[in-house]
């Protein structure tokens, strides 16, 4: 999946005064991120936050999506939504918020884009379940999963759907100085979705700002 990210730097407003003693999340970065999709099967992510709703008929409305396009999200188990058209919109309308991964089949190429605000704070954070979990970066980077502070423990593994033909290449995390092998299969594009297997929950915690380099 080829992944390019336009702009998240236009700043919208400012407000909050700067502490030493605490972290102050003062400025809403917002902009768009185009995901080039394949025919068929694609595991992408919702990379910013929709100020009116993450559900689908915010996050890809009519110009981003085509009758019969189908998106599949998973919480234990698999939910499905099908692009019903512009009268019908998304049926049934499922969320797809940032920190979320979810599969969409479409028919023909195309680019969707995604509009809205870099989540920062405590929006950044996400929990992960035990076992399998479909989830992405809560915030938009791509970086190796060590890098974003992903609560990693020995054993762990990550599922990316990738390449032409898609097939699935992983990672697992080896804990100590060896840390994720391979690197590459542990470093989520901007707007990719992923599995993550893992023997404990845990909370993925960035408290991400746009203030910090």
């Amino acid at each position: 999946m080829r992944t390019k990210t336009l702009l998240l730097a236009a700043v919208l407003s400012a407000a909050g005064v700067a502490s030493s003693l605490a972290q102050v999340y003062s400025v809403n970065a917002v902009g768009y991120v185009n995901v080039a999709l394949t025919a068929g099967l694609n595991l992408i992510c919702n990379p910013l936050k929709v100020t009116a709703g993450n559900d689908l008929n915010h996050v890809l409305p009519l110009a981003d999506a085509d009758a019969g396009t189908t998106v599949f999200t998973y919480d234990t188990a698999f939910h499905n939504s099908a692009f019903l058209g512009s009268t019908l919109g998304w049926t049934p309308n499922l969320t797809v918020a940032p920190g979320q991964g979810f599969f969409i089949s479409i028919a023909t190429p195309k680019t969707v884009t995604f509009v809205g605000e870099v989540p920062q704070g405590p929006d950044s954070n996400i929990s992960i379940r035990n076992g399998l979990s479909l989830i992405s970066s809560p915030v938009p980077q791509s970086l190796v999963l060590s890098a974003m502070a992903f609560p990693a423990d020995q054993g762990d593994t990550v599922y990316f759907y990738r390449g032409t033909p898609k097939a699935y290449a992983s990672a697992s995390f080896l804990g100590g100085t060896i840390g994720w092998l391979p690197a590459a299969n542990a470093t989520p594009a901007v707007g990719e979705g992923f599995w993550a297997s893992k023997a404990t929950a845990a909370t993925w915690t960035r408290n991400f700002s746009v203030n910090t380099p």
